[in-house]
């Protein structure tokens, strides 16, 4: 099992952050007061790949980054469009083409860049079709804001329609031990070389903790349950590159050490028996 993976020109390790949680709310409001000492954290522990939105506490998120890591050396910040996010709980889907090109210069600003190195469609806007919202993306790629173009919450057909409009590095999806359902999608960017993003690796409290097997797995490693989910998801699929998100340091630093644990292939053949061990 790789380690690390490449994300255009840039090898990371396979283990990144989502900073929804580094909002006051889930992905609302002001950064927590102890947002920056946990980002800095995190790349003191070696995590290179930040994945975040401009949807996330209005941008809130995203100042909170460029306050802990700018100017990034070594790192890759991933930031989103295409969501609003008004009110707590509440995601609105607005890829409209002026809308996008809106929240881009926003995110560039914030983040203080010149050019996003990953920025991805954050989902798909009924009101627009979607070769047009990926369009979009492809033109500021050209106007070199953006390095690398990746897509969010997309089914199959979604994604066929964005590789023809671009180049798609990346698909940021639902996905965990428990919750499979984007697997057509996974399956089709393991064939084709795309990185994919699973949000939600922890489940977002849809994984019970208490579950027999992944706490029999745990012990048997001497790790946690969410642990073995984490290292289950990087030998599931070698495009894998979760992103869990967290607001406690304590669950950080497990989260980062999970990437070394030794699985073997009768662990994996309990944790995706369909998949034959996931090997």
């Amino acid at each position: 099992m790789n380690s690390t993976i490449p994300v255009g020109e840039t090898e990371v390790p396979r283990i990144g952050l989502g900073t929804l949680y580094i909002t006051i709310e889930r992905g609302f409001g002001a950064a927590r007061a102890d947002a920056v000492a946990l980002l800095e954290e995190a790349a003191r522990l070696g995590v290179s790949f930040f994945d975040t939105a401009d949807s996330y506490g209005s941008g809130s998120a995203e100042e909170a980054l460029r306050q802990a890591l700018h100017p990034y050396d070594g790192l890759i910040i991933t930031t989103k469009g295409g969501f609003r996010h008004e009110r707590l709980g509440t995601w609105v889907p607005d890829a409209l083409p002026e809308r996008l090109r809106s929240v881009l210069e926003g995110s560039l600003r914030r983040l203080g860049l010149d050019r996003i190195e990953l920025y991805q469609l954050h989902c798909p806007d009924r009101r627009v079709p979607y070769a047009e919202s990926v369009g979009t993306l492809a033109d500021l790629q050209t106007e070199g804001k953006i390095q690398h173009i990746g897509v969010s919450n997309v089914d199959l057909r979604q994604l066929e329609i964005a590789r023809g409009e671009a180049e798609i590095v990346s698909v940021q999806n639902p996905y965990n031990v428990r919750h499979q359902w984007d697997t057509d999608v996974l399956d089709y960017c393991t064939r084709n070389d795309i990185i994919f993003i699973p949000w939600m690796p922890l489940g977002d409290g849809g994984i019970s903790w208490d579950d027999p097997m992944l706490r029999r797995l745990a012990t048997k490693h001497g790790a946690t349950p969410a642990q073995i989910a984490l290292a289950a998801l990087l030998h599931r699929s070698p495009v894998i590159l979760p992103i869990p998100g967290t607001s406690s340091i304590e669950h950080l630093r497990e989260n980062v050490t999970a990437g070394g644990l030794p699985l073997d292939a009768e662990d994996l053949a309990e944790l995706w028996p369909d998949r034959r061990g996931g090997l």
